[in-house]
């Protein structure tokens, strides 16, 4: 295999992709059921951050596990702890995730879900295939929307905590930083309402907000193809042929991607410019690097988003613009796509990506790779 020596300096974009993951119940499979045992709660939760993702510990039946806090899911564990707790199977559901690959899976329900000094219980929770994404993220599922759906759940990246309650008044929001929240039916996933801004023509678009989302901004692909047959807002800068989205099911075939600009999105009063986007054939949607700017809470009990800039509402998230997006295969961090024909005249997807920002990738094992954090 040809591999790349040169050093590279920059963002890494590579996306470990968990979230976005939609769940088509079978007949009688209702994911929006179970609830709190406790009423007018307030519990103050750390988390530990690996690769912008949230991690919480919780216990099950009086059992520790770390969990990814994931909007853009539902409640899910690995079959090795549906095999230790052994709950009730209810049923079977079909699962999308971000990838756009489709699974069948079980539904189990789970009790005793106890997060701080707050007690869920009787959550459908789907089973996931053990993976080695779970072993290097020591985690051991995804607390999801549908376990979310009646509480208040606030990030904060400066404190790394989260606060879960059911009372707003106890989290001091402010009305001017607040929009309206849509629920999806199948598992009450949160949507957004965003504006996106390029000269004189404004859109406006629901957006799935994914804590469990490492980036900014995720554009379907279809959804990016039909609005541009209608408005200018994105600016294509380059077309490729390729995979790097990876999801809980692996990764899809080569597909038709885009790499796009649109000069400004708005997010509640917060103001967005240059930002540049790789479509993907998940949802389209907002991620943790949201985190980076503000408090974001999401008041699923009112359906109610709060966004509160730490400082200035502007934000410049210009960045280099690099010749190609990364995966990972047979335990190599590699090329996934390649933008622009004359890159290609030089990169090929599945070239092995030896070094970049001063951090050596020859001989990395799988964890290390996609576990890596490269801001600078």
């Amino acid at each position: 295999m040809a591999m790349i020596k040169t050093l590279l300096k920059f963002y890494i974009l590579f996306a470990l992709l968990l979230t976005g993951n939609m769940l088509y119940p079978q007949k009688g499979v209702n994911l929006n059921k179970g609830g709190t045992k406790q009423k007018h709660y307030y519990t103050v939760i750390p988390y530990r951050e690996v690769k912008s993702k949230v991690i919480v510990q919780c216990s099950i039946n009086g059992k520790p596990y770390n969990f990814f806090v994931d909007t853009g899911a539902a409640m899910s564990i690995t079959s090795k702890v549906f095999k230790e707790l052994q709950p009730d199977i209810i049923g079977t559901v079909l699962m999308n995730d971000q990838a756009g690959i489709v699974d069948s899976i079980q539904v189990a329900n789970l009790n005793d879900i106890t997060l701080g000094n707050v007690t869920f219980s009787d959550i459908p929770t789907a089973v996931v295939k053990d993976s080695e994404i779970f072993e290097c993220f020591g985690v051991d599922g995804l607390i999801g929307s549908n376990l979310l759906r009646n509480s208040i759940i606030q990030f904060s990246a400066q404190t790394h905590t989260v606060i879960i309650t059911d009372d707003a008044k106890k989290l001091n929001l402010k009305r001017k930083y607040a929009s309206r929240m849509e629920l999806s039916t199948v598992q009450s996933n949160p949507f957004i309402r965003i504006e996106a801004i390029n000269g004189n023509t404004t859109a406006t678009d629901n957006l799935l907000f994914d804590s469990g989302m490492d980036g900014f901004y995720d554009l379907n692909t279809n959804s990016f193809q039909k609005a541009t047959e209608h408005i200018k807002l994105f600016e294509v800068l380059s077309k490729a042929n390729g995979s790097f989205t990876w999801g809980l099911s692996g990764f899809p075939a080569a597909q038709d991607y885009y790499k796009v600009f649109v000069p400004q999105i708005k997010i509640n009063n917060a103001t967005f410019k240059n930002i540049t986007i790789e479509t993907t054939y998940g949802s389209s949607r907002i991620g943790a690097g949201l985190f980076d700017y503000g408090l974001v809470t999401l008041d699923y009990k009112n359906k109610k988003f709060y966004f509160e800039p730490f400082a200035d509402t502007n934000f410049d998230l210009q960045m280099d613009d690099w010749p190609f997006s990364f995966s990972v295969k047979d335990n190599e961090l590699v090329v996934g796509i390649v933008w622009g024909e004359l890159w290609r005249q030089v990169i090929i997807p599945g070239d092995e990506i030896v070094e970049f920002n001063g951090k050596v990738y020859k001989d990395a094992d799988f964890c290390s790779i996609i576990t890596s954090s490269n801001k600078t």
